[in-house]
């Protein structure tokens, strides 16, 4: 008999730790969905940017997007580890402003005439 209490006992203690971990994942699950809609939000408004930047310019466009600006950065400079998580907007203008100067360089060098634009969305 008191080992079917002792186990009673223990089940309770464990649905009641079970409990807390939920309403602990519960509460970062809110946490993170709010990150994801203000996420969302930024980027429909980075959008609505570049769509009106391209509908002011006008004319057929290359656009280059580098998809891993960090680990580009740091295959240049041992520095940037250090940096990365103090300035990562920092370093990735800075990687695109790096990369559009050696597109630039690469296109006259082969005598093309052309014109390189950096946009860094606001917030970046």
């Amino acid at each position: 008999m008191i080992w079917l209490l002792a186990l009673v006992i223990v089940a309770f203690v464990v649905v009641g730790f079970l409990a807390v971990r939920l309403g602990q994942a519960q509460q970062r699950l809110a946490i993170l969905e709010a990150e994801v809609a203000r996420l969302g939000r930024d980027l429909q408004i980075e959008d609505r940017e570049f769509e009106s930047l391209m509908a002011e310019i006008g004319g057929s466009r290359i656009v280059i997007e580098l998809t891993e600006p960090m680990a580009l950065a740091r295959e240049h400079s041992r520095w940037i580890g250090a940096l990365s998580g103090v300035a990562p907007r920092l370093i990735r203008r800075r990687v695109y402003d790096e990369a559009a100067t050696q597109v630039k360089q690469v296109l006259a060098e082969r005598s093309v005439a052309a014109e390189v634009n950096v946009f860094h969305p606001s917030g970046s």
